[in-house]
């Protein structure tokens, strides 16, 4: 069975991501960022248009990501902060998890 289109926007991400970090060629790495900024946006419109905002896993998904989102840019900063931000980073992927269970599969 094929993929499914969240699958697949997932791995086309993680795909592009590798290529932007392995690309020697600015105008390539450029095109690449535009792409994935396109996908990513894609994503976005797909999510909020789905997705039940009224679900407390949403509320709870939401806020999960916009704390550890907060936490990458300070981590950015200061690169001491990394550890903090995958910690943040995996409790929202666990608040994601228990979002996606809530969704009715078509």
């Amino acid at each position: 069975m094929a993929n499914s289109l969240g699958e697949e926007l997932s791995a086309a991400l993680s795909n592009i991501t590798s290529l932007i970090i392995k690309t020697e060629s600015k105008s390539e790495r450029t095109k690449l960022t535009q792409l994935q900024a396109k996908i990513a946006g894609q994503l976005q419109v797909f999510v909020d248009k789905v997705v039940d905002e009224a679900l407390p896993e949403y509320q709870a998904a939401t806020a999960a990501l916009s704390a550890a989102n907060a936490e990458a840019k300070v981590a950015k900063k200061d690169l001491d902060k990394t550890a903090a931000t995958i910690r943040k980073f995996a409790a929202a992927t666990d608040k994601l998890a228990a979002l996606a269970k809530k969704i009715p599969v078509a």
